[in-house]
Parts: C-alpha cells; structure tokens; sequence
C-alpha cells in the first residue's frame, strides 16, 4: 500500500531522518532468552526524578557513540529520549531519536548501524553504571523538525542611578575662639 501522505508542516519546519529506538535501563534488565528474572534482576528501590534520568541517558548517549571506533560525534541538540515506562518501572524503558544533521555529521544510517553494536552496548553500560539493552532493533525513521527558537531580544541597557537628592550647603564653622 502506498504510504500515507506527510502532514502539513508549519513555517520553518522540515523533514529530517533520524535514527530510532527504545532501550532497558536499570537492575532488572536480563537476556531475552530468561523467561524468568534471576535473582541478581530485581527492583534495585532507587527513583530518580524524569528530567535527571533523561539527561543522564542523554550525556550516556553522546558518551557512547564518541567512545565507538571510529567515533560518532553527537550533539545534545539531535538526541530527543523519551521515557515511555512508568518512573517507578524497572528497568526503565525509553524511546530514543537522534536526527540526522544532513551531513554535518553522522547520517541516520550510521548511528542506527553503531547503536546495534557490542561495543555501543558495552559503551552504554558503563556510563550509565547499570545493565542497558536495546529492546528494539535501531531503525530509520522521517521526523518533523522545528526551527531553532529565535534568539531573545538584546536586554535593555541598566537605567542610570537616580539622581542625588540635593543636600542645603554647608554653613561655615563657627569661628574658634582666640587662644590666650
């Protein structure tokens, strides 16, 4: 079947691949082929706020693919992840897209084929310090991209101090009196 027709896009928005996938991070990950969980994968009690888990799997990311030989050079910019378990779920699942930046860097071809590697998995493990494993395998995907917001308006210059208040002159000291 013919695919769908593209959505509408917004001023300054365009289409852009970017590579696409979910992973398990967390004490519970164990190999697909366990139908039961061991007793080394349980839930380890830490909780973590959403914002703090995200960027840490962010920097983990950009970490990982310049550790690769050759390295990825990836930008905080391109990494969208997404947490799409419950914060108290372990391990926790999240959905990763890195867009690719039409050839000021890696394509989405290349980070899809390095993030299927050992070497990306060995990489994510030890900078997040906890099992990580791909739960879906990377693909390439079309996304919606948005102009970078516009700049802030310069701020305006300080105002001048405001002006002294006027102080009455000073009278002359009275005179000494003679000495004798």
């Amino acid at each position: 079947p013919p695919s769908p027709p593209r959505p509408p896009l917004a001023p300054g928005e365009s289409f852009e691949t970017a590579a696409n996938f979910t992973m398990e991070v967390g004490e519970a990950v164990c190999s697909a082929s366990e139908a039961i969980f061991p007793a080394g994968c349980t839930d380890s009690g830490r909780r973590r706020q959403l914002s703090e888990f995200t960027a840490n799997v962010t920097t983990a990311l950009i970490a990982s693919y310049a550790a690769l030989d050759p390295p990825l050079t990836i930008t905080e910019e391109q990494i969208t992840v997404t947490e799409i378990s419950e914060p108290s779920d372990t391990p926790r699942v999240v959905s990763v897209v890195i867009v690719d930046l039409g050839g000021q860097g890696p394509s989405a071809e290349e980070i899809a084929e390095s993030t299927n590697s050992q070497d990306f998995t060995k990489n994510m493990n030890e900078q997040m310090r906890e099992p990580v494993a791909l739960e879906s395998t990377p693909n390439v995907i079309e996304v919606v991209v948005a102009p970078p917001p516009p700049p802030s308006p310069p701020s305006p210059p300080p105002l001048p101090p405001p002006p002294r208040p006027k102080l009455p002159p000073l009278s002359p000291p009275p005179p000494s009196p003679p000495s004798p």
